[in-house]
């Protein structure tokens, strides 16, 4: 998972000694919102979420509690780059929707259930749920980059979480440091349960389910190859 910076809308101004240094006020649902600074664990409304001002630390809520992440590696950042410029590109040119990368997506509001996946894509029939920058639902697509130091129970609770609340399809991506690229793409099931749709090595062909005709080796994108890293009418947005 790629760890950016939380980009909320905040009641004051980013950086402003009022926002970083708020009195005690209270939220309009009544809870009060926090005014020392956050810590792992601590328990939030999804009020209390969106009412923090933004800062550089990646954050997601879990049944109300808040998890934090340390930023993310170069070799992190180069893959989910490449790959985030790939499919906007794909997706603008065949007018199917939106690519965003690491936008919050709200999936329940008591207990809070916020994720960050390091790339959605939300399809345009489904444009209502983009409110305030942020995806109230499931988005069509979530892709998560794993980390070798990512909490195996995040990664199993995001993976339950995705599927209990609609998100059709769901790509988890390891190599880096851990090994050799692999890419593994789940589609959801009438039963809201994921099942593999398919898994290939980084040196394969991968066409998602999700976007018929989009072909490409996923160690060649890694490597910034993009010429070499895509073929058939992916090759027209080179």
């Amino acid at each position: 998972m790629c760890r950016q910076k939380k980009t909320v809308r905040p009641s004051t101004p980013p950086g402003s000694a009022q926002g970083r240094r708020a009195s005690a006020r209270q939220s309009k649902d009544g809870s009060a919102i926090p005014t020392r600074d956050l810590h792992e664990g601590q328990q939030l409304t999804l009020v209390q979420y969106l009412a923090w001002p933004e800062d550089d630390r990646f954050m997601e809520l879990i049944d109300g509690v808040l998890y934090m992440s340390p930023s993310p590696a170069s070799w992190h950042q180069e893959v989910y780059l490449e790959l985030a410029h790939l499919l906007a590109r794909w997706v603008r040119a065949n007018q199917l929707g939106w690519v965003w990368q690491e936008v919050d997506m709200i999936l329940q509001e008591n207990p809070a259930i916020i994720y960050r996946p390091d790339i959605v894509f939300l399809a345009k029939q489904h444009a209502e749920r983009h409110r305030d920058y942020r995806i109230y639902g499931p988005a069509d697509l979530c892709v998560e980059i794993l980390s070798p130091g990512d909490r195996p129970s995040v990664v199993l609770k995001k993976h339950e979480h995705y599927a209990r609340f609609g998100v059709p399809w769901y790509w988890e991506i390891t190599g880096g440091p851990s090994g050799p690229w692999r890419i593994v793409e789940y589609q959801l099931s009438a039963r809201k349960q994921y099942q593999v749709k398919q898994e290939k090595a980084g040196q394969e062909w991968f066409e998602p389910g999700i976007f018929p005709g989009l072909v490409f080796r996923l160690d060649k994108l890694a490597a910034g190859a993009f010429k070499a890293a895509v073929k058939g009418k992916a090759k027209r947005l080179v």
